[in-house]
């Protein structure tokens, strides 16, 4: 298996491999380096998963492996220096990277247990300024079940996140937590824009300012008719005001992505059982040779729209999308019906194809 990882992420690796023929000697800085998500697969992985699926695959694995190596750091750390200045800390990050890769595995009872141990630990902070490093991991990571329902979802969501940026206004974290809030909120437009006009003005961050922005240049475009024509890789020309009367899914994604990856090869498969649905994808790529090997990987044609530009991709500039994937689900009447239903989207495909 070969992943991409930064430079500094590599050193600790190195420096926690080397420990198997050395007396262990833990190192916080090799801790929290691994605090960098892996979210990128070389080309090279990408190019060997031919057969369909193993994509996806190839991308959990890289997940699963650095959220291991995070567990593996972190108990060396606290296995050497249990008295240390950043022990509770380390605790706190062990017990996420369980979390997560509980959650990778659909082991929901490890993911509640650890969930647990993170409670616990918020209650035993040493040091009142660490409360909303506790806080914030605990919710970040209950996220990922915040309800059997959508609307369940996004209430829990909603609730933690306003919660958080109550206790905590000056923190950088609570306008993110309010923008991923706003996220579950695309049915629920009144309420998305509230949640971004209260994340706005606590928000100091260039970058983060430009995604809630972003965020309500889409929420302008939700039940409008949407202007989107291209030449695609393979040379067929998509217009989507060609596509009345059919409903069209629009993936904003990248072979770069491993998100963008696991997700794409569940829904291939589904779109592969519902032949009248139309899907085009817009690639944030910056190599199309990768592209087209994770296509092939997950065999899909469908037409693709290309500019090798990545993030600075016109479309996705001109239509304010700043996470991958996206999934657009266009109605019959070529308006944008859900700004992002990767999460739902087979109840949302059938809806519509039951509208007129």
């Amino acid at each position: 298996m070969i992943f991409r990882i930064n430079p500094l992420v590599a050193t600790s690796l190195l420096a926690l491999l080397g420990a198997v023929t050395s007396p262990l000697r833990a190192d916080w800085n090799a801790v929290t380096a691994l605090d960098t998500p892996v979210t990128q697969l070389s080309p090279t992985t990408v190019k060997s998963q031919t057969p369909e699926g193993k994509g996806a695959q190839a991308a959990r694995n890289a997940l699963a492996a650095h959220f291991r190596t995070q567990i593996t750091a972190n108990e060396a750390f606290l296995k050497e220096s249990p008295e240390d200045p950043h022990a509770w800390e380390s605790r706190v990050r062990l017990a996420s990277a369980q979390a997560r890769l509980a959650s990778l595995t659909a082991d929901k009872e490890g993911v509640q247990k650890s969930i647990a141990k993170l409670r616990t630990l918020e209650r035993e902070v040493p040091d009142a300024s660490l409360k909303a490093e506790a806080m914030f991991r605990r919710i970040s990571l209950q996220w990922q079940d915040m309800g059997d329902t959508p609307d369940q979802r996004r209430e829990n969501a909603v609730a933690n996140a306003r919660s958080f940026a109550i206790a905590f206004p000056k923190d950088r974290r609570a306008p993110r937590l309010l923008a991923e809030a706003a996220a579950l909120c695309n049915a629920h437009p009144e309420l998305k824009s509230r949640l971004l006009e209260e994340a706005i003005p606590l928000c100091t961050e260039e970058t983060l300012l430009q995604r809630l922005q972003d965020d309500k240049k889409q929420l302008d475009l939700l039940g409008k008719p949407v202007d989107l024509s291209f030449t695609a890789t393979d040379g067929t020309k998509v217009d989507l005001a060609q596509q009345h009367g059919h409903v069209t899914a629009v993936i904003f994604w990248s072979s770069e992505s491993a998100p963008s990856l696991v997700w794409l090869g569940y829904f291939a498969k589904f779109a592969n059982e519902v032949p009248s649905l139309r899907v085009v994808t817009v690639s944030l790529d910056r190599n199309q040779a990768d592209l087209t090997a994770a296509m092939n990987s997950l065999n899909i044609t469908w037409p693709t729209a290309f500019d090798g530009k990545g993030w600075q991709n016109s479309i996705a500039r001109e239509f304010g999308i700043n996470t991958i994937p996206t999934l657009w689900l266009i109605d019959k009447k070529g308006r944008l019906a859900f700004l992002n239903a990767r999460d739902s989207y087979e109840l949302k495909i059938r809806e519509l194809f039951l509208k007129n």
